[in-house]
């Protein structure tokens, strides 16, 4: 009885294992249209993850039961579904489709959008998922870096809140500064300021235009770039929500420089003959009691910073109203100690109401307010970041007596070493500097559309930007500050600044579209623009305070007030008519006049022109037959347009300032500047040709383009040309930037389960001066510090005494002169162009992105190669022995000594008699670099995972920047210009490198919620 109860149970699993195997079972087939096999068409189980693709012979095999549906998809075909039945092949015959025409993609050119496949210029786009995936507490020009080929992104330096510099294709600015392109935001200018302050949640996508044609729509204002801002909108379907929150910490990026230690930098002292600590009164005992001193100034004044970021957001809507609102709060301690960095709070309401058919009006407002809280970024004591490395690690941080021991205040309290032979007690100054900084900005942008008849709209939209900056800087009564710089007579000192900024914008457009036969279609727009700055300042100089915890006006005895005040405006007419042949051909032409009240009274108007031309050659019927290739369009373009790049609202007159004669008894008049009435607008011609293609139904795409930029009378203030002491602004020559960029994409895998993409691109610049107009200078430069410009050169040469190494006989450091000889007599008449400049010859990003079922990862690398920076930082930590006083890198042991001929560095300056830490090629370093940038890694938890809850998908992730750099340059190789509080001068990007705010590592936990 056992044995046949046994029986009928192997006969039992054996029928369920059969049935089982016989549920699912490998489907194959053949999926062709009429002209043969199709590669490359998505096949896939409807209802699962299951899915695969056909090969070069339109084969494939897919894992499948009786009874589901197979789904086939292709680009350009009609989607078809098929059920397996009881055999194991389903071959497909697909039909043409109109599945591109059914979802056109918009490319926002600013002022209207564009059909995608229409437009013939040279536009990068950015979606907002590639800028989510960036830190959400950076700002929108930080999230650009690495994203788009030919646009160049330089951080300001690691401050938290800290801006970038975007420049394209090369641009650079000769009268000083940084060439910045321009930001549109919803259609309204707005600075670079105010676009870093825009919340990333908020962005819908980034439009970078890059060629003459695309940036003539914005006449004077484009011709170095234009950054189009597109903000969310509300959305006709149900309301949704969505929470976002990151928190995490920043660091210091790991310090190439390897410091000495305060065994070290005494032994060193003793070495090079000079130094306080080896004077003969020193003894054994005092030497032992400060090796034991022996510390890290950036243990002491850094820290881990604390960084959070919330964003709260809404959208929906219906046929008539729609709307977006968002709120937003950042936090970023930064990495100094005892400071609380920067916090911002965002909001935005974005709202359209369609009237009827023929009326629709919107209304976008948004603010923020922002809050900093700095050290002073100065090139001497008053900057933590150049005392971390000048400080001596045998000074103690808190002050000691005979014996070692700390010594206390009356409260208990440590007190702050004063007796540093580098400067000042730093900590104590950052707790009694303090300086704060604070921006407040509201915006709206009101616009009414009407069809005033079929295929005719007009639009009129006011832009009103509102911004306000104050910065107080406090120097408290009885400070070792105010000890040293302050009125013996009036105790601490306190300093007000800031100003006021309003900007009116109304512009009026018409848009027209006609189309004959469905084949030849025209669309044209033409507007009217005015736009008007109006900029009040202020600064308040008190002294005198009674009480250090009171920092009001009305607590100080003295009181030194002075405004200013500016205003600009410009006015403009634009029109442009867009032509295609059935989506073939593509012709678009533009011209803009703008009439600018900055410019010489000779010269007030200028006229901006534009045209591209575009083949969709995969339209074309005889390309109906290679199914391979998705798109193939060819674009050439011409743009000459306008710039007043460097040009301030009175900066073209005559003006005069005020001085104090006779002790204060009377105010003077006197000529600081003089006018050019003949100065004009620094033009721009640019030239371009492109290609874009997919293939593979879109497996790979690429696109390339080679382009030239001429500017012609370029502006620059000069005091030779008017033969007087004082400056002029003229138009003093011609330069031009020559280049060619590459983007590139890559499926690897793709398919329902899983994706993986690689993405790179990349950009050669080559840039020279071409004219100089500087009568009154032999020599024809213009010299801008390190960097001197002349004809045949590259803009911003290193101008340097050529560094000839160190003499092996007598330790000396040598020079090469002007006739080739060499000598141990240093001269600045022997200086050179070197043929090296801050500006990249190569540059770029590339990454990749995967993702399988709800797991996904990313990377993101940044490169530059070819750029050059003169490095201070190194020069005063291998000084030669001309500073005994500050602490030295390890390196500077390697000096030269009879027994050490082969040394790097030559003899101490105390042993040589000469002072060899000077300005020289010696310190200018290849500053290229690979940057690992950005790493996010996540999990999205679907619909699914919450069944009982009102939740869409929950994605949580981790996300860590700045990881890692290989670079050659002693230090931090991405160095950009300082905040406008900097003193150390820095003309151009990149051009030295002097104790900036150090870039920092993110490490950040974060998750977002969608209701």
């Amino acid at each position: 009885m056992r044995s046949k109860y046994k029986w009928i149970i192997t006969l039992f699993l054996a029928l369920s294992m059969q049935l089982s195997f016989a549920q699912e079972k490998t489907v194959s087939g053949v999926v062709s249209d009429a002209t043969g096999p199709l590669p490359g068409v998505n096949v896939s189980v409807k209802g699962s993850k299951l899915g695969v693709q056909t090969d070069l012979d339109g084969k494939y095999s897919i894992k499948a039961k009786t009874g589901d549906v197979l789904v086939f998809s292709f680009v350009g075909m009609t989607e078809t579904s098929k059920t397996v039945g009881s055999s194991n092949n389903v071959n497909v015959a697909m039909q043409d489709g109109v599945s591109l025409n059914e979802v056109i993609v918009q490319t926002n050119l600013g002022y209207y959008s564009k059909d995608s496949r229409k437009v013939s210029s040279s536009v990068s786009t950015v979606s907002a998922d590639e800028i989510a995936k960036q830190s959400p507490a950076l700002t929108i020009q930080n999230a650009l870096q690495g994203q788009a080929a030919g646009v160049q992104v330089t951080a300001q330096n690691g401050k938290p809140g800290a801006a970038a510099y975007v420049t394209v294709r090369g641009a650079v600015s000769i009268t000083g500064g940084t060439a910045e392109a321009i930001y549109v935001v919803d259609g309204a200018f707005v600075s670079g300021t105010e676009a870093s302050a825009l919340s990333s949640n908020d962005i819908e996508s980034v439009s970078i235009l890059k060629d003459g044609a695309s940036a003539a729509i914005y006449g004077v204002r484009g011709g170095n770039g234009v950054v189009v801002i597109t903000t969310k909108k509300g959305k006709n379907a149900k309301g949704k929500f969505q929470f976002n929150n990151s928190i995490g910490f920043t660091q210091k990026i790991a310090d190439p420089f390897d410091m000495m230690n305060a065994d070290e930098k005494i032994r060193y002292e003793g070495l090079i003959g000079a130094g306080s600590t080896t004077a003969a009164t020193v003894t054994p005992a005092r030497l032992a009691l400060l090796r034991s001193y022996d510390h890290n100034w950036q243990d002491d004044l850094l820290r881990k910073g604390f960084v959070q970021n919330n964003n709260f957001s809404y959208s929906g809507g219906n046929d008539q109203f729609t709307n977006f609102m968002s709120v937003g709060y950042t936090e970023d301690s930064g990495i100094i100690d005892k400071l609380k960095g920067f916090n911002r709070i965002t909001g935005r309401y974005n709202s359209e109401y369609k009237a009827n058919d023929r009326v629709k009006f919107g209304f976008n407002v948004g603010g923020s307010y922002e809050k900093f809280n700095d050290s002073r970024d100065r090139n001497n004591a008053q900057s933590p970041i150049r005392a971390m490395y000048d400080y001596n690690p045998y000074e103690p941080f808190y002050a000691r007596d005979a014996t070692g021991n700390v010594i206390n205040d009356v409260l208990g309290n440590p007190v702050f070493n004063t007796n540093l032979l580098a400067g000042f007690p730093i900590q104590e100054a950052i707790i009694t500097n303090t300086e704060q900084r604070r921006f407040f900005r509201l915006y709206g942008r009101p616009y009414v559309e009407l069809g005033i008849v079929k295929d005719l709209t007009f639009k009129t939209q006011m832009n009103m930007n509102y911004e306000r900056y104050q910065r107080e800087s406090f120097t408290k009564p009885g400070s070792f500050l105010d000890q040293i710089v302050g009125d013996a007579a009036a105790r601490g000192s306190k300093t007000d600044n800031g100003w006021d900024s309003l900007e009116y914008q109304l512009t009026n457009s018409l848009n027209y579209k006609y189309s004959i036969n469905g084949k030849h279609n025209f669309e044209s727009t033409v507007l009217y623009e005015y736009f008007k700055s109006n900029f009040r300042s202020y600064t308040m100089t008190r002294k005198g305070y009674v009480n250090g915890d009171l920092p009001t006006a009305g607590t100080a005895v003295i009181g030194v007030p002075a405004t200013g005040r500016s205003e600009n405006a410009t006015v403009s007419i634009f029109g442009n008519i867009d032509y295609d042949f059935d989506s073939k051909y593509l012709v678009s032409l533009y011209g803009r006049r703008d009439g600018s009240s900055v410019l010489g009274t000779n010269n007030k108007y200028s006229f901006a022109k534009g045209i591209s031309l575009g083949w969709n050659v995969t339209s074309e019927s005889f390309m109906s037959n290679v199914k391979w290739l998705n798109n193939l369009k060819l674009r050439a373009s011409y743009g000459e347009l306008n710039s007043t790049n460097g040009i301030g609202s009175y900066t073209a007159q005559s003006l005069f300032s005020t001085s104090q004669y006779g002790g204060g008894i009377g105010t003077v008049l006197t000529n600081s500047t003089v006018g050019n009435n003949n100065l004009k607008f620094e033009k721009a011609e640019k030239y371009e040709i492109g290609i874009e293609s997919a293939v593979l139904n879109n497996w790979l795409t690429f696109s390339g383009s080679v382009f030239k930029d001429k500017r012609n009378d370029f502006i620059y203030s000069d005091n030779t040309t008017v033969g007087t002491a004082f400056s002029a602004l003229i138009n003093a020559g011609d330069w031009t930037s020559k280049g060619a960029e590459v983007e590139l994409k890559a499926f690897a895998i793709k398919n329902a389960n899983t994706t993986l993409s690689f993405y790179v691109n990349a950009a050669v610049f080559d840039r020279e001066i071409n004219e100089l107009n500087r009568p009154g200078d032999p020599n024809n430069q213009l010299s801008r510090g390190l960097t001197w410009n002349k004809v045949g050169r590259s803009p911003d040469d290193f101008f340097l005494v050529p560094y000839a190494g160190v003499n092996p006989t007598n330790g000396r450091a040598t020079y090469t002169k002007l006739d080739g000889t060499v000598t141990d007599v240093y001269s600045a008449g022997d200086r050179v162009f070197t043929g090296k400049t801050p500006y990249a010859k190569y540059e770029g990003g590339f990454g990749m992105q995967f993702a399988y079922k709800g797991f996904d990862i990313s990377t993101d690398f940044v490169f530059k190669e070819g750029n050059y920076t003169y490095n201070y930082m190194w020069q005063n930590m291998t000084a030669d022995g001309a500073a005994p006083n500050r602490n030295q890198a390890v390196a500077a042991f390697d000096f030269w000594t009879a027994t050490n001929t082969t040394a790097s560095l030559p003899a101490p300056q105390q042993k040589s008699g000469i002072n060899s830490n000077l300005e020289s090629d010696r310190f200018l370093e290849d500053a290229s670099y690979i940057r690992f940038r950005n790493l996010n890694i996540g999990y999205k938890f679907t619909k699914k995972a919450f069944s009982n809850l009102p939740v869409d998908d929950v994605r949580i992730y981790t996300q860590m920047q700045n990881l890692f750099t290989w670079s050659k340059f002693n230090g931090d190789p991405e160095v950009g210009i300082g905040s406008a509080e900097s003193q150390t001068g820095l003309l151009v990007p990149g051009q030295f490198a002097l104790y900036s705010y150090p870039s920092v590592q993110t490490f950040l936990f974060g998750v977002s919620i969608n209701l």
